[in-house]
């Protein structure tokens, strides 16, 4: 067997029924993982038919799922034993992405996500999740020894609650003398049933483990995890496969989309393979019969999105509305977006009106801000395009850059440089502190558009 990636899954699955292997392992972003879990069922139990058992990873007891894997039943056709969230291959390794997980999840208000993702860290670092196990009375090095990574700072009693709220279901704990992944090996050394399957189901794994190479070698492994962040190769990678989910689930629909409107879907929705999914199926219902979707569809029905929602709140922002700025940020965290996102948008907004203040402050660009834009356009936009620095800022439409230095006039470069200095501490609170995200947002916000004292001499804003 070998290991597959989201690429290789097509010429996987019309294998799966007359070759199966006796454990499949699914990996990397969720979404996708639940997605590839269901068809390989369908081409698992597509011959003869058979039963799925879900077990849960939260509340497995590993003694039992083994028990029943390795046991005869009379129930016809395969017997597929699914664990999702399973926790055979957490260490140190993957601690620090666990821990990254759970911020996540409380930052969004997800307790229950929070609490699951705090129950695989703890097990990660050798600890008891079914026991009355706190984290925030870790001491530093307690921390370092289990989780691998450096005790965050500022207060985690939050964890607590997480974890009271949604840990009593909690499965038993595996005596520290068995390793579950050795006993998995064991039984599959010892052989099982022909018609016994175990999937199972992560987010993460430790890839140096003994059982993942095992089955990397003997089983089958498919690699679901896509590169996070925002470098050209991690956004070709993301792009990609939204694509692909796209076109599937345009497929399944019986409807078509022109390119550009994929691309335009994708940029409102970001890298959410759920929400891509969501949406495309949202739009789907609303046409009935129609098969064409078009941009007004779009428009209709996917207009609460990450870009346009991000534009509402820099435009709120530039024309100093305190109290729709600061109901849009609400928005925008009630939709998933994560604060940092928001920060990020905010400084990219106030950089490029600062660059473009700080330009037009020139004598010889001739700006005025109660010009005309076909003056500005004949006069204005070749000066500042001559600075081969800034070819790619002033790149764009001319009419959008009009906009955007009159919109830059009216603010002055003092208070650009301050609104800028907000923004980082902002990004550092959201990063390092105990607060509530959505009380640094408001305050962010706040600190931007209240009216600072006036000192003498200074010139208002």
């Amino acid at each position: 067997m070998a290991l597959y990636t989201h690429e290789h899954l097509p010429e996987l699955l019309p294998r799966l029924a007359d070759h199966p292997s006796r454990v499949f392992l699914l990996f990397g972003e969720r979404y996708l993982c639940r997605e590839a879990m269901e068809q390989v069922e369908q081409a698992l139990l597509r011959p003869g038919g058979g039963t799925v058992h879900p077990i849960d990873g939260d509340q497995e007891d590993i003694g039992a799922t083994l028990a029943k894997l390795r046991s005869f039943t009379l129930l016809p056709g395969r017997q597929l034993y699914r664990v999702t969230d399973t926790r055979l291959f957490h260490s140190r390794q993957v601690a620090k992405s666990i821990w990254d997980r759970a911020v996540k999840a409380h930052a969004g208000g997800k307790p229950e996500q929070a609490g699951r993702a705090l129950r695989a860290l703890l097990a990660s670092g050798g600890l008891d999740p079914g026991a009355d196990s706190d984290l925030a009375a870790l001491a530093a090095a307690e921390w370092q020894q289990c989780f691998g990574f450096a005790r965050p700072d500022g207060d985690l009693s939050w964890t607590r609650a997480c974890l009271a709220d949604h840990g009593a279901s909690a499965g038993p704990a595996t005596p520290a003398s068995a390793d579950p992944a050795d006993l998995l090996a064991s039984v599959l050394a010892a052989g099982i049933p022909p018609n016994n399957v175990l999937i199972l189901l992560a987010e993460e794994v430790d890839k140096r483990k003994k059982l993942f190479k095992l089955l990397k070698d003997e089983q089958t492994v498919i690699d679901l995890s896509v590169e996070a962040g925002s470098s050209a190769k991690a956004q070709k990678e993301q792009r990609t496969v939204l694509q692909n989910l796209i076109r599937r689930t345009l497929a399944e629909e019986g409807k078509t989309m022109a390119p550009a409107l994929v691309d335009l879907l994708l940029d409102r929705v970001g890298f959410h393979p759920v929400a891509a999914v969501m949406e495309l199926r949202k739009v789907a219902a609303y046409l009935g019969d129609r098969g064409q979707i078009t941009r007004d569809d779009l428009d209709l029905l996917v207009g609460r999105t990450r870009q346009e929602a991000l534009f509402e709140l820099t435009s709120a922002l530039a024309d100093r509305n305190l109290e729709q700025s600061l109901v849009i940020a609400d928005r925008l965290q009630e939709n998933g977006i994560h604060p940092l996102a928001v920060v990020a948008t905010l400084r990219n907004f106030v950089r490029g009106l600062l660059l473009v203040r700080s330009l037009i402050e020139l004598p010889e660009t001739g700006f005025q801000p109660a010009m005309p834009f076909a003056a500005f356009q004949n006069a204005c936009l070749p000066r500042l395009k001559e600075r081969d620095q800034w070819k790619k800022e002033f790149g764009g439409h001319p009419f959008a850059l009009y906009m955007q230095c009159k919109t830059a006039a009216s603010f002055s470069l003092p208070l650009l440089a301050a609104w800028m200095h907000h923004l980082l501490r902002a990004e550092l609170r959201l990063k390092g502190s105990p607060v509530v995200p959505a009380t640094i947002l408001q305050h962010l916000i706040l600190s931007l558009l209240s009216p600072a004292p006036q000192k003498s001499g200074e010139p208002v804003g």
